[in-house]
């Protein structure tokens, strides 16, 4: 691959033979000033003539690589390194690392690493032949397995982002360019490296070229020669001649008869040496007569300034009448010949000008329209979304789906990811027999360390959702595929995942000889508390909530004011047709502490006793059944659900605060006392209030498609005075597949996205004559939407085929505004956070079991010129629509029953008269009262009411 090397002639041409017996570096490289000629015949080290650049390379960590060097400087023995060179070589070989281009680095390779790759020098690389192509695989492989151990662990990101396959690595005999191997990371230099240019040798031709003398041509004149005849020197005198004789000097120490003769300078230096040094001979005198000076007169040039300071501003202002001409003025201009035919003349002009207007606009700005505007995703901005950071584990994410994201509520860079096996309901009944000794796991990652998690909390089975306890983020709850509910406590781990793996080292763990192998490996949570299997869901959870912290639900469903204001109820649903309540609040009873022996006997797993009293006992107070309002049977398989409150929204106790103050002004409702305001009883003792602004109905997304309006509060029955959940409000099909996302706008709480199978709609809650978008289906299968945070009319949807559709109802609603390819497979989850007003990250997983952190562009977070007021008219036109359809339909039915009513009249079936609306309310409330009266009567008998009482009657409508 590279040219031999000439063989030195003598020590002091050694350097010089050696900088120009190498290959140059490329076409391009250009060599160090005063570092000698480099050859630029055909071949290199490389194996072909590539240029590099100095910038590009990059040292390892200081400490890392000492550790390397002195770990295998030992045993590389077949690694030949250079003898010991002066300090003017090493200074040359760190420039000769200037001029690598970019894209090739240097990199120390142990002799191990040469051993597990097949790279020993010598062996399978040698001078000749340099380099070998590593599969990117094998590399990452060696980084996921030694850390920062590996040789190539500083190169990690740019072998994630290498476009190909294969990386090749370049083997420098001599350490050139201070280490023992290249490795590069250009796909155009390798198709350099794999295919050099073949050099041709120069055929030399037999043939003897000639001279051919050449041939003068005649001189033509063209004034010069008066020029030069005008300088010339004429002289207008004779010219005197002097002679002039300097008498020779005697010397008084030589005889004429003595002889010279070599004298050995070592034996008597300062005798036979005698130093001469400069002086002045006054003797020698020559002064110029003659000088040629050139002189050029100048004009004197000089800059100057002057500056104004404006001290304050000062409105100013000029008024004045227009003048005008007086009526004979007037007469005398229109009737003068001069403008008369000017305005003939000129006619023909006139019409061309205003032709040219109508049909192009001179003021048009063509500018202007080239880049469009800023404020819409169509703009020159920067609308696409970008890869800030992927989280992937080689064990635990292989063969498995996200199935769920969570960003950590208050910690910055923390985020948490739920894995699944990617099987249908067949493979997993087949295996079911088979012992899974690796437990189901929640992945728990930091920005600051991609590679290796934070946590890992075990689950009894696979999680399907989960979800941080908004008031207190060491708790997490999740769903798992058997129905039952897991808590897990991560308070002990708070500081591990707060500071970065490399600042909580304690200096106790680390003397030599004590060090603890476990300090650096990630924990296995276990879970505090599973939910009872016989009281829990007999269906896969698919939809888990924390209740937010203003307010619970009570046994009866009523919602009252939460005086703690922490979040202690869990709302789940699953496929077995019930929505359940769950309370993890320790009971009134109380739980008696135990002792420390009692605790390593009752825990000996070390597991914190948060929700001991919850363990394989907990079961929900409410349960919600779906029933279909046509028929009240149980048809419906939830698969997400929405309620109206949030956390963090505090209007609903604003209000009760605003009526409740009311209430005090009124003094004819008497004195009202608050419990709270109470100073003779205690928080444990107020009672709650009810909150009667909570809305207690939800929306329910199903596994067929359909989103359900239920109330979760339950009725009483007359006749067995027992509670039951009630049917459902209102249900429809909306989509063509199952609810895969049911999500309310953060701007607008009764508006709700549902989207499912190949289609998605935008529905405003309790306007239920139908959508307010109805959007086309789509080519992929949606997989999970979210609302933009900061801007009102954005959302993101995600699909199968592993790319994000960004719409902006703003820009356009028929179609999506950008769709952008993120993974190679299917986009499962979708979840966004706000981490400053200049960054916004949106997490997406995909079926491969990565975590894909993509940066929002400017242009999608910062909201345009009055966006919510446009939103907003949007949604106010769109359900003025809604009504208008409703108000048609309900005309129409009127028309056909009239119709119907007339053809029965005609066949003679129908009755004479036909009762309007308000006489059916007349007669209704009668029949009412005459109920009341025989209720009245019959419990009078029996002694339940007083015999001077008078029955209720409900006063008839006139």
């Amino acid at each position: 691959m590279s040219a031999p090397r000439t063989p030195t002639k003598s020590a002091g041409s050694k350097e010089s033979e050696s900088r120009n017996s190498r290959g140059s570096i490329g076409p391009a490289g250009t060599p160090p000033i005063g570092s000698g000629k480099r050859r630029s015949t055909a071949g290199s080290q490389l194996g072909s003539p590539v240029a590099r650049s100095g910038t590009a390379s990059v040292a390892s960590p200081s400490g890392t690589r000492d550790k390397l060097n002195s770990a295998t400087l030992k045993q590389n023995a077949t690694s030949p390194v250079p003898a010991v060179k002066s300090a003017t070589e090493r200074v040359e070989i760190a420039e000769n690392a200037q001029f690598l281009p970019s894209g090739i680095h240097t990199i120390f390779i142990s002799s191990a690493t040469q051993q597990a790759m097949q790279l020993c020098v010598d062996e399978d690389l040698t001078q000749e032949n340099n380099a070998k192509m590593i599969d990117k695989e094998i590399l990452l492989n060696d980084i996921q397995t030694n850390g920062q151990g590996s040789n190539f662990y500083e190169f990690q990101q740019q072998i994630q982002n290498y476009p190909e396959n294969e990386i090749a690595i370049i083997y420098d005999y001599d350490y050139f360019y201070s280490q023992n191997f290249l490795i590069c990371f250009d796909p155009k230099l390798k198709k350099f490296i794999e295919n050099p240019p073949v050099t041709l040798p120069i055929q030399e031709s037999d043939e003897v070229e000639q001279y051919v003398p050449p041939v003068p041509k005649k001189w033509i004149s063209l004034g010069s020669e008066v020029e030069i005849d005008n300088e010339r020197l004429i002289l207008n005198r004779s010219l005197k001649s002097f002679k002039i004789k300097v008498p020779t000097r005697i010397s008084t120490t030589l005889t004429p008869n003595e002889k010279f003769k070599d004298v050995d300078p070592d034996i008597d230096r300062k005798k036979n040496f005698i130093s001469i040094e400069q002086y002045d001979d006054k003797q020698f005198d020559l002064r110029k007569m003659e000088l040629d000076l050139a002189i050029q007169a100048a004009p004197e040039h000089r800059e100057n300034f002057s500056q104004t300071i404006w001290r304050y501003p000062k409105n100013q202002w000029t008024q004045y009448e227009a003048r005008s001409f007086t009526e004979d003025e007037k007469a005398k201009s229109m009737t003068d010949p001069e403008l008369i035919n000017m305005v003939v003349t000129s006619k023909d002009l006139f019409k061309e000008a205003l032709q040219q207007n109508i049909i192009h606009d001179p003021f048009y700005i063509d500018w202007n329209e080239l880049g469009g505007n800023l404020d819409g995703l169509g703009g020159p901005g920067d609308s696409h979304l970008k890869e800030y950071q992927s989280f992937s584990s080689i064990k635990q994410s292989r063969d498995k789906i996200v199935t769920c994201v969570q960003w950590h509520p208050t910690l910055r860079g923390i985020i948490a990811v739920s894995l699944a096996a990617g099987q249908g309901f067949d493979e997993r009944t087949d295996n079911l027999s088979r012992i899974n000794t690796s437990p189901p796991l929640i992945l728990i990652w930091s920005f600051v360390d991609p590679i290796q998690p934070k946590l890992y909390l075990e689950a009894p089975d696979d999680i399907q959702c989960f979800q941080f306890s908004p008031t207190d983020p060491h708790i997490i709850a999740g769903g798992c595929v058997n129905g039952q509910i897991v808590m897990w406590d991560i308070k002990e781990y708070e500081e591990r995942i707060r500071n970065p793996r490399g600042d909580h080292r304690d200096k106790d763990l680390f003397i030599p000889g004590f060090e603890d192998e476990n300090f650096f490996q990630t924990p296995h949570i276990r879970f505090c508390a599973v939910s009872s299997i016989e009281h829990g869901h007999s269906e896969p959870i698919t939809d888990l909530q924390w209740i937010p912290d203003h307010y619970q639900v009570t046994a009866q469903g009523l919602p009252t004011e939460n005086l703690a204001m922490n979040c202690s109820q869990i709302m789940t649903c699953a496929f077995d047709n019930q929505v359940l309540f769950w309370e993890t609040r320790v009971p009134r009873a109380g739980v008696k502490p135990l002792s420390k022996k009692e605790r390593e006997i009752i825990n000996p797993m070390g597991v914190p006793l948060t929700f001991k009293h919850l363990d394989l006992i907990w079961k929900p107070f409410l349960r919600v059944t779906l029933q279909s309002p046509e028929t009240g049977t149980v048809e419906f398989a939830p698969r997400k659900f929405s309620i109206r409150e949030t956390q963090g929204d505090r209007d609903v106790l604003n209000q009760e605060d605003k009526e409740l103050f009311e209430k005090k002004k009124d003094t004819s409702l008497g004195q009202f006392v608050n419990p709270l305001d109470d100073p003779n009883k205690t928080l444990s003792q107020a009672k709650a209030k009810v909150l009667q602004n909570v809305d207690t109905f939800f929306y329910i997304g199903t596994e067929d498609g359909q989103l359900v309006y239920q109330d979760w509060m339950p009725q009483k029955d007359q006749d067995s005075t027992k509670f039951f959940t009630p049917k459902a409000a209102w249900s429809t099909i909306v989509v063509d597949g199952p609810v895969v996302a049911l999500k309310r706008s953060p701007f607008f709480k009764d508006v709700i996205l549902v989207a499912g199978g190949w289609m998605f709609q935008i529905w405003r809650e309790k306007i239920h004559s139908g959508s307010l978008l109805h959007a086309a289906p789509l080519k992929e299968k949606i997989t999970d939407v979210e609302w933009s945070p900061t801007r009102p009319g954005v959302f993101y949807i995600s699909k199968q085929n592993g790319s994000i559709d960004i719409w902006d109802i703003i820009d356009r609603t028929h179609d999506a505004s950008i769709s952008q390819s993120i993974s190679s497979s299917s986009v499962t989850f979708l979840s966004i956070k706000v981490i400053s007003s200049k960054q916004q990250l949106l997490a997406a997983g995909d079926s491969n079991g990565t975590l894909h952190i993509l940066e929002v562009p400017w242009a999608l977070r910062q909201p345009v010129n009055q966006e919510l007021n446009l939103v907003t008219n949007y949604l106010e036109r769109e359900t003025e629509r809604r009504a208008f359809v409703k108000h048609r339909w309900d005309l129409r039915e009127e028309e056909k029953r009239e119709k119907e009513r007339l053809a029965t009249m005609k066949a003679g079936i129908a009755p004479s008269h036909i009762s309007t609306q308000e006489e059916i309310d007349i007669r209704m409330k009668s029949e009412y009262n005459e109920f009341l009266q025989f209720e009245f009567g019959v419990l009078r008998e029996m002694g339940l009411r007083d015999e001077n009482e008078a029955p209720t009657v409900t006063p008839a409508a006139t």
